[in-house]
């Protein structure tokens, strides 16, 4: 049963809470990832001498952010003041790119490059032919993370995790750090830390960590709650709060759970809330909401904002970004204010 009143955050209080966020400090562990995109143009296609089949001539390459990366583009667009990435890339021309383009926006002196023959940056390499996505290459499918880098790893953030505001666990691919032993070991550092919050956004292993706070998609709650549901379902709000109140029961932290454009769902010690979403009149791309909202969220629980707030402000953050066609989009403070000023739920 939902018990508590939503209220929508204020403008005057939005601005304050998104001033006070050049002033935390944010670390981010998980599945480091680079989209890389391919513009095809076949009218300069030839066959090849060697094999006699038709090349595939590349006009255009852009490469982006993609997993704990994307969270990490997201909080430095918010203007969160630090940012420090725990994870690992491969020693290779795609772990190269991916650390140029993290060196922009965080500090990556925990980021291990690794040249291992059990490990390459995870990429994902799309080629396009017009409008269409062909047939995608990925890098890293074979990954396995050895138990030295993975102690490495978490020793690096075990001596600065008192120095973090918050810290944004990720989990995005089973071949990425989550390793058995890097999550018992990573486990042990969050039962110790209880006074630090640690968020945890996955996609295999929820219900790994305790004593963090999760935030899930519908379909990942049902899950967790022991029912399984297509992912092309939509799932009912009354099914999301059945499963949040048993997910909230067994990990004694809060649970947000996200409903698209219906919002999202929060439960804590003080009951279940429904924080109304944003219904958005243009045209959206919903990749890479999930990571915006997160980044809104975490940010603003970092400056000492509420759940109730921090939701709202992570609905802000996705509506902009689905609106930004074709990429992985971003938000400013100066767009989410924007958002924040209409009367969004009269």
């Amino acid at each position: 049963m939902i018990c508590k009143t939503f209220h929508q955050l204020s403008k005057e209080r939005l601005k304050n809470i998104l001033n006070l966020y050049p002033n935390v400090r944010i670390a981010v562990i998980g599945d480091f990832c680079l989209d890389v995109y391919w513009i095809l143009d076949m009218s300069m296609s030839e066959p090849s001498l060697e094999t006699r089949k038709m090349t595939r001539p590349v006009k255009e390459q852009r490469y982006s952010l993609g997993g704990a990366g994307n969270v990490v583009a997201n909080l430095y667009e918010l203007g969160v003041g630090e940012i420090h990435v725990f994870g690992i890339v491969g020693d290779d021309p795609f772990g190269h790119k991916m650390l140029s383009l993290l060196n922009e926006k965080s500090n990556c002196d925990h980021l291990l490059v690794r040249n291992v023959k059990s490990w390459q940056t995870l990429a994902y390499c799309k080629p396009y032919q017009g409008d269409e996505e062909c047939q995608r290459l990925d890098m890293g499918q074979f990954n396995r993370l050895p138990d030295t880098i993975s102690e490495e790893l978490i020793g690096r953030l075990a001596a600065e995790v008192s120095s973090f505001d918050i810290i944004i666990i990720n989990q995005q691919v089973t071949s990425g750090i989550h390793t058995a032993f890097l999550r018992e070991q990573l486990g042990n550092l969050i039962t110790q830390k209880k006074d630090k919050v640690f968020i945890y956004d996955g996609r295999q292993v929820q219900d790994t960590y305790r004593d963090v706070w999760l935030k899930l998609n519908a379909h990942e709650a049902l899950r967790l709650y022991g029912k399984e549901k297509d992912t092309t379902d939509i799932v009912p709000t009354d099914e999301v709060i059945k499963a949040i109140e048993i997910i909230f029961e067994r990990m004694g932290r809060p649970v947000v759970v996200t409903l698209g454009e219906q919002g999202c769902v929060i439960c804590t010690d003080d009951g279940i809330m429904k924080v109304p979403g944003i219904h958005v009149m243009k045209q959206i791309d919903p990749v890479g909401a999930g990571d915006s909202f997160l980044a809104g969220l975490s940010a603003s629980l970092a400056c000492g904002a509420g759940l109730e707030d921090a939701t709202q402000i992570g609905n802000y953050v996705a509506s902009v970004t689905i609106t930004k066609m074709g990429q992985t989009g971003t938000a400013t403070p100066g767009e989410i204010m924007e958002v924040g000023a209409s009367p969004l739920y009269n």
